[in-house]
């Protein structure tokens, strides 16, 4: 997609157009697309195919490009917004978005490219990127790496969310608090800093400050978190640890202090006002930890600090879990006597075979004589040795027989449908491997495509890509020929018109969350495919489309090229501006009488979409209408179209640029207007701009000498595409310069010289 694009769907905001990137825009923006796609085509194919071969040598040639204006490219990470220096790129742009996650996700603040760079190490660095995070983390993080990962001309700075905090500003600071400082509410603020830290605010964007966390309501924080606005991982992971600090203090018989009583106040009340399958994990994680300590303390105590109603929430969650409660927890059924007898509530009683009765109040109530038989042992001492006992009670503390910690959640995961479901047909997939007769194999074929469907509801899109190339190769390599033929009829599954508008719906809903083995499935599917690609692809605004399903219709080249042509009739503006930004990365000639006739469509934007689509393909016919847009009354699409010639280097239109710069200033805002026309000539590089901009150098005075001075910063940071001679005495002026940008400027281009 084209750095265009992110010009225009910027605000039209005057300070705005001040945060331009100082970097070649075109190479840049290519730079970072090439990058993005051969990213993924790593994660999609395996190692040596084609495709990565491919997407890694244009990626490879962009930089090598960039490298010949600079010994190193530096991109920063913050969430999902790429910055180059002090310069943000376009965070509406959907594939610089999709790479500063990828970066952000694998906990990298920074990224650089340095001259010398080989193909392997961008394939190897890619490996790591498409790399699970918590396999990441697991092998030490990013940072290690990285380190023992040969890759010496690509570095990395990883974040540290213990020395950042979000703050109002348009920038991330470090905390001021020295080690062991705490505030008067130094675990909430810790707790509030750990969730902003984890979405961490762009530039503009308003954060939350460390110092004012100790405001934040706990209401509006469950708002945030019920609306998935604020990461709940992270706040899992947060409260995980005070309630075990909590609990561990508990059971050590320390008193809290008034801070740690505070703080746990404020999180129940967030827990109160979370969505009921949000409170949920939070009260599963509290009970977890509370089983963990029973047995070592008074159950009462333990759960001290946490309100009636949560004990009885808590338990009630457990028991409908079929979770086994500590005899050593039955102390708190005191408790929850007591916090029912007081509740005036109507709540569902707790189902576990024993009597439970209505009272007026409506609060059921668990007789007394009952309470033991809830919790009771199970009689499994009758007939389990006190060897297999201390086994089980190793096991269900998470250790194994050495004392280890074993993974429990991650065996529990093994038991859910979706992966059971897995599991089975990769058992029929390697059936199919093995050395069977055909009976055999047209009985493992058949449940196979039976269960297929099955898979696309739980998003088990890289089985079903598995089994669609094992059933391509076993058409052709299998030796019997009643198995080669059982194979291809298989096959037919995937192409029949039901399985493909399945295939198309279950990407559509997985796309956000499995989009990359989603895409692989879909690629295999064929062309077929596209149609029901592009319904999906004309959904999206254009300043919001899919990165996937962009990088998708694009590998399908021609297909998706032609049928994007056939919809650029399409009543609906942001889907024409959708397929044409589509169209200015994949089309080609043939692409041009299409587009012709929106330069006359009555929405400006379209008209500025048509008009980078067409100057993209080098249409001749393109730089008159360029050179009316530039003198347009409407400054918004003049400055479009000055952004337009340089960003595809419109030498015809120089002088048509030049006419545009503000010599007699009148406003603060006309130096910001001239660094627009500074930099799109910078583009160009056509030294007949040069008697003007040494005019501009010159000017000494002015009524705003600090945006006279950024003026000139910015006209000597553009003079890269220039022929060296022509801008000599550009470079004797910015020798004399006070400003040490000006003069760093200057000596980089007589170092190129």
């Amino acid at each position: 997609m084209e750095d265009t694009q992110d010009k225009k769907d910027a605000p039209s905001d005057q300070p705005q157009r001040t945060r331009e990137i100082p970097l070649d825009t075109r190479l840049l923006s290519e730079a970072v697309i090439e990058l993005n796609i051969s990213r993924k085509n790593v994660g999609i194919y395996p190692p040596g195919h084609i495709q990565i071969t491919k997407s890694i040598e244009r990626a490879y040639e962009i930089l090598q490009k960039l490298f010949e204006i600079r010994a190193e490219m530096t991109l920063g990470v913050a969430k999902d917004t790429l910055l180059v220096g002090q310069d943000y790129l376009d965070r509406k742009n959907p594939v610089y978005r999709d790479f500063a996650l990828s970066l952000n996700q694998q906990e990298i603040a920074a990224v650089t490219f340095m001259r010398g760079l080989e193909r392997d190490e961008l394939v190897r660095f890619h490996r790591i990127l498409t790399t699970k995070p918590e396999d990441i983390r697991a092998t030490g993080g990013i940072g290690k790496v990285m380190t023992e990962t040969d890759i010496p001309h690509i570095r990395i700075q990883a974040i540290d969310y213990r020395s950042f905090h979000a703050t109002e500003e348009q920038e991330i600071v470090h905390s001021q608090a020295k080690t062991g400082e705490k505030s008067g509410a130094g675990l909430w603020q810790d707790f509030v800093a750990h969730l902003a830290a984890g979405t961490l605010a762009a530039p503009g964007e308003q954060g939350v400050s460390v110092t004012d966390a100790e405001q934040v309501d706990p209401a509006e924080l469950a708002r945030l978190l019920n609306e998935r606005k604020l990461d709940p991982n992270a706040a899992l992971d947060s409260y995980d640890r005070i309630i075990s600090d909590h609990v561990r203090g508990r059971a050590e018989k320390k008193q809290p202090s008034q801070e740690q009583s505070a703080t746990l106040v404020k999180m129940n009340k967030l827990l109160q006002d979370l969505h009921p399958e949000l409170r949920k994990q939070f009260l599963s994680v509290a009970f977890q930890r509370i089983s963990t300590h029973a047995a070592a303390a008074d159950p009462d105590e333990l759960v001290g600090g946490v309100p009636d109603d949560m004990v009885i929430e808590m338990l009630k969650q457990a028991n409908a879990e079929g979770r086994e409660i500590s005899p050593t927890l039955t102390g708190l059924l005191g408790k929850l006597t007591k916090a029912q007898a007081e509740s005036t509530a109507v709540r569902e009683p707790i189902r576990t075979g024993v009597d439970i009765i209505q009272e007026s109040s409506g609060a059921p109530q668990i007789l007394p004589e009952h309470m033991e038989k809830l919790f009771s042992r199970e009689k499994y001492e009758e007939y389990v040795s006190e060897d297999y006992e201390a086994m089980l009670k190793r096991l269900t503390e998470g250790h194994g027989a050495s004392g280890e910690v074993l993974p429990v959640e991650e065996y529990a995961k093994t038991l859910e449908d979706d992966h059971l479901d897995f599991q089975i047909g990769r058992a029929l997939l390697a059936f199919l491997e093995e050395d069977i007769d055909e009976d055999d194999y047209k009985e493992f074929a058949q449940k196979l495509v039976t269960i297929m469907p099955g898979f696309l509801t739980t998003g088990n899109f890289v089985l079903l890509w598995d089994i669609f190339e094992t059933l391509k190769r076993h058409a052709t390599e299998k030796p019997l020929p009643g198995i080669r033929a059982c194979a291809e009829e298989s096959r037919k599954a995937f192409t029949d018109p039901e399985f493909i508008s399945k295939a198309l719906s279950a990407f559509e809903l997985w796309m956000r969350d499995k989009g990359q083995e989603a895409a692989g499935l879909i690629q295999s599917l064929g062309p077929e495919t596209v149609p029901g690609l592009m319904d999906i692809f004309a959904k999206d605004d254009p300043t919001g489309l899919s990165r996937i399903l962009f990088n998708l219709l694009c590998i399908f080249g021609e297909p998706a090229v032609r049928e994007a042509h056939k919809r650029l009739r399409d009543p609906r503006t942001p889907s024409i501006r959708s397929l044409l930004v589509f169209l200015r990365r994949a089309g080609n000639q043939t692409t041009i009488p299409h587009v012709k006739p929106l330069l006359r469509h009555r929405d400006p934007a379209v008209r500025m979409e048509a008009l980078s689509t067409l100057l993209k393909l080098k249409d001749p016919g393109a730089v008159p209408v360029l050179r009316e847009a530039i003198h347009a009354n409407d400054p918004d699409i003049a400055f479009q179209a000055v952004s337009l010639a340089g960003q595809y280097r419109v030498r015809e239109v120089t002088e048509d640029v030049l006419s545009k710069i503000k010599r007699a200033i009148l406003f603060e805002t006309d130096y910001a207007e001239n660094e627009e026309i500074i930099r799109a000539l910078g583009d160009i590089g056509d030294p007949r701009a040069v008697p003007d901009l040494e005019k501009l150098a010159r000017a000494t005075w002015s009524l705003y000498p600090q945006s006279l001075l950024r003026m000139k910063e910015a006209l000597f940071e553009s003079l890269a595409r220039y022929p060296i001679g022509s801008i000599a005495g550009l470079l004797k002026i910015g020798e004399r310069s006070e400003s040490d940008k000006v003069k760093r400027a200057c000596r980089k281009l007589m170092e190129k010289k």
